[in-house]
């Protein structure tokens, strides 16, 4: 699944983030791109990049409009009028001096003041920042500790070395202006070593000529993701129209979990005037399996499992060094061109098992990337070439006038184009095997917002056993009102078509499946502190030749408390049925700072999750949460190591931040 960047719901309530904002209203914003993901598994890459950006704020006083474009929730016509402004008075001294800017509404303003520095951009030499910057690093550490109330049969049964704790730690030394360091343990439940994954940077900033330089860990996006992107974005979503132009932030100090898509070595970024001139090398070890005779890569794991002699046997069995350079030009704000280049060296060659899979193992990519602004009109695009093919996604974004916005975006990604560090906008994940013309608008009337979108697209392979293509399409229609100052009113309308292979009287054939989302959902601030969140989605999967039409259906209400400032408290209970994993739905749920759930709910049954989170005044934030699924009708849940004897699925989670 592709990931945003752009998302954190409850971030700004832990003791982490001392923005002075109004938290309910950015929470709310950025629940609505994250309901839409359906990743099954948990992920922090969004929300520790976030706060990544929170400790590091971008100067508004010289930030160019991609930049700027890195602040979640912020479109780029307000960023076109931030820069526009800043030019004709010289700068912003304070969070005041953009309140008034023409074309930015107060809201926009207050989501995006936490990630903002309004300090005048001194360059300072490295002696200077451990002789004078080192007395204001600020600490933060971490802890976190999450638990299955209910054992797995894999458990039970002695299988994995470890126990069935997740356990995490993580201690950042910070400098607004200057330093940025993180040192970060995990272990996975079942895994036996608390250090089972570990990561570590040191990124130093704004040394004369050099503007970012790091040690350790990080991770790299240029252009729109076709050669080099990190896997913190998504495709589509309610975000119909800037989500598509990538706006790549460079280098970028790794501090997440996710135990293989990083690099490790060091990295730079060099200003000249109007160029940026980037250069990085990595040398690490990545999870695999290897042809026992041959040694050929069969396969790169990237669950990051280590919790059986199977899974230990892949662990960092596989090296990967890789390097490369970027230059960007830069002229005012008008355009960008980009080249990049980049090698990576695999320690065995891939073993080719289907028609999809690269051979060899090195691997080079030079890729072009432009954007360019006349007006109302913005351009943008990348062309990547691997020595055998060129793949390029090209987009153009329309800005009709202050309330509506258009995107045309096409993509071709051919059969022969494999790129392991690629993640550029598209159906599915990769750069591979895939062509698609995308359109979304985002229109703001004075009875609410509308945001559409529609994509085709098209596989030239379906697979190995099916050597034909295959196609689809997908609409959303979304819309939101205000009917009521302490009321906001969302309806989405989402119908996917596309091409799979099944099997039809006796012969593997191409079989056409539609799915259908109804979603409505209302929220309410009944009181200062007591928000109100309700939802009905429903989901209905059409009949095809060889499977019958199924539906799912969801009921969930949400509550969010606030007693006095200092504590928090956040409940739902959800309701749903569906008549199998088919016609699942899913629910992003609050959860610890820096932990993503979205689990897939299907059968007959109910779910509840109840979350507390209390900052001290000593610095210490506390986060409790207990989440339970129960299926009435049934006696047993999961099979095989997943198996519980029992029909009740429960986890406890705590988590500790203190601030020193």
């Amino acid at each position: 699944m592709k990931l945003l960047f752009t998302i954190l719901p409850f971030l700004f309530i832990t003791s982490v983030i001392n923005a002075q904002v109004d938290t309910t209203v950015f929470r709310k914003n950025l629940d609505k791109v994250l309901e839409d993901i359906t990743s099954e598994k948990e992920s922090s890459e969004f929300y520790d990049l976030i706060e990544y950006l929170i400790d590091n704020p971008i100067n508004i006083n010289s930030a160019t409009e991609d930049e700027l474009l890195k602040i979640p929730t912020l479109d780029r016509e307000s960023a076109v009028a931030i820069i526009k402004q800043r030019n004709s008075r010289g700068g912003f001294s304070s969070p005041d001096a953009i309140k008034n800017i023409e074309g930015i509404r107060n809201d926009v303003v207050d989501k995006i003041i936490p990630f903002l520095n309004f300090n005048s951009k001194n360059e300072v030499s490295l002696f200077d920042h451990f002789t004078q910057n080192i007395q204001s690093l600020k600490y933060n550490y971490r802890s976190r500790m999450l638990r299955d109330l209910q054992q797995d049969y894999a458990y039970q049964k002695g299988k994995y070395y470890g126990s069935d704790l997740k356990i995490y730690n993580r201690l950042i030394l910070n400098n607004k202006d200057n330093i940025h360091a993180a040192v970060i343990i995990e272990k996975d439940p079942g895994e036996k070593s608390l250090s089972d994954f570990y990561s570590f940077h040191l990124l130093l900033k704004d040394l004369g000529l050099i503007k970012n330089l790091v040690f350790g860990d990080f991770n790299l996006e240029f252009g729109q993701g076709l050669a080099l992107y990190s896997r913190s974005s998504i495709s589509k979503g309610t975000e119909t129209v800037d989500i598509v132009p990538r706006n790549g932030r460079g280098i970028i100090p790794y501090q997440s979990t996710d135990e293989n898509m990083f690099f490790r070595g060091t990295a730079a970024q060099m200003i000249l005037d109007n160029f940026n001139i980037y250069a990085f090398y990595s040398n690490k070890y990545l999870d695999g399996s290897t042809d026992q005779s041959t040694g050929q890569i069969k396969t790169l794991i990237t669950d990051g499992l280590h919790r059986d002699s199977t899974e230990i046997l892949h662990k960092h069995n596989i090296n990967e060094i890789f390097y490369g350079a970027a230059l960007n030009y830069t002229y005012e704000n008008i355009f960008e061109i980009g080249m990049l280049y980049t090698s990576s060296h695999f320690g065995n060659d891939f073993y080719k098992q289907t028609i999809l899979d690269p051979t060899g193992k090195q691997f080079n990519y030079l890729s072009t990337s432009y954007n360019f602004r006349m007006g109302k009109l913005y351009l943008s695009g990348e062309t990547a070439y691997n020595q055998k093919v060129f793949a390029t996604i090209n987009s153009a974004q329309i800005a009709v006038d202050k309330n509506i916005s258009v995107v045309f975006s096409y993509r071709n990604y051919p059969v022969d184009y494999w790129n392991f560090h690629a993640n550029s906008f598209g159906e599915k994940d990769g750069t591979q095997n895939e062509n698609g013309f995308y359109t979304g608008v985002h229109w703001r009337t004075t009875f609410g917002i509308f945001d559409f979108y529609y994509d085709q697209f098209r596989f030239p392979i379906t697979s190995d056993n099916f050597m034909f293509p295959s196609q689809g399409n997908d609409f959303l229609l979304y819309y939101t009102v205000k009917p009521f100052r302490a009321t906001e009113l969302r309806v989405k309308y989402k119908i996917k078509s596309k091409d799979y292979t099944g099997t039809l009287t006796d012969q593997l054939a191409l079989i056409n499946g539609t799915t259908e989302n109804y979603r409505v959902e209302l929220l309410y601030n009944a009181a200062r502190n007591i928000e109100l969140k309700s939802r009905i989605e429903i989901v209905n999967v059409h009949s095809t030749p060889v499977q019958p039409a199924e539906k799912g259906f969801l009921i969930y209400q949400d509550v969010q408390f606030s007693p006095f400032a200092p504590l928090n408290f956040s409940s739902r209970i959800i309701f749903f049925k569906t008549d199998s994993y088919n016609s699942r739905v899913y629910e992003f749920e609050s959860d610890l700072t820096g932990v993503m759930t979205t689990p897939p709910l299907y059968g007959d049954g109910m779910r509840l999750y109840f979350l507390a989170r209390f900052t001290t005044p000593l610095g210490f934030a506390l986060t409790l949460k207990y989440a339970e699924t129960f299926m009435p009708n049934e006696k047993t849940l999961g099979n095989g190591d997943t198996f519980i004897n029992s029909n009740v699925d429960n986890r406890l989670s705590f988590q500790v931040d203190y601030n020193f």
